[in-house]
């Protein structure tokens, strides 16, 4: 799994390479530090590359809304292949993000 962290001006973006899963989960959580030390940067999810996610994978994910809700910024899942919308969609988690195609 790869983590690329971009910081533009107001946004923030995350790039999601291979399969999100169990094995990875925690090398994930302190690859997405960055995200968690931001304050005054929207969000943006990139999924184009992202094969597979797992239940822990959607909890990072909720993770990561809670932080962006909590300080008034927004959070965007972006490229979204249909089997990771499927997986967020029965998660109940992609109804808290924006999405874009």
């Amino acid at each position: 799994m790869e983590v690329i962290i971009e910081q533009l001006e107001e946004q923030m973006i995350v790039t999601l390479k291979g399969d999100l899963d169990t094995a990875v989960s925690m090398e994930v959580e302190k690859k997405m530090e960055p995200v968690f030390n931001c304050f005054d940067s929207d969000l943006i999810i990139d999924c184009a590359e992202l094969t597979y996610i797992s239940s822990s994978g959607l909890r990072i994910l909720l993770t990561i809304y809670k932080h962006m809700h909590e300080i008034g910024r927004q959070a965007t899942l972006r490229h979204l292949s249909e089997d990771v919308s499927d997986v967020l969609t029965i998660g109940g988690v992609l109804q808290l993000f924006q999405v874009e195609p």
